[in-house]
């Protein structure tokens, strides 16, 4: 059930910002989302600031977003999941960030591949 209601949300916001590339994103009233800083503070040392890997990340098998193949190939959800979650290589940050933040980062690095 709890996993019916997250989609339902991401579905949601994501169709209320589909075809959006700010940087800074309005996501409820007052509240304002620096991406970019977010990005840089916690994604920049593996992902690197063009998003296609730091050295550390491509060791680490960080994938290239500005690769629109492989960015078909993985749904929102799944981005999610790897934010809040991490994996065996890639810290958590469900401590970290807010689900608001958190799908600002997604719509972000959704942009890489548009570039």
């Amino acid at each position: 059930m709890r996993n019916v209601l997250l989609i339902i949300i991401l579905v949601g916001f994501f169709l209320c910002l589909s075809g959006t590339a700010r940087h800074v994103l309005s996501i409820s009233e007052g509240a304002e989302i620096d991406v970019r800083k977010l990005f840089k503070t916690h994604c920049i040392p593996c992902h690197g600031e063009d998003g296609k890997g730091t050295d550390l990340g491509k060791g680490l098998g960080t994938p290239d977003f500005t690769d629109v193949e492989w960015q078909k190939t993985r749904p929102d959800t799944r981005f999610v999941e790897q934010i809040l979650n991490g994996s065996e290589k890639m810290f958590p940050f469900k401590d970290k960030l807010n689900m608001e933040e958190v799908q600002a980062l997604v719509v972000y690095v959704r942009q890489f591949a548009k570039k």
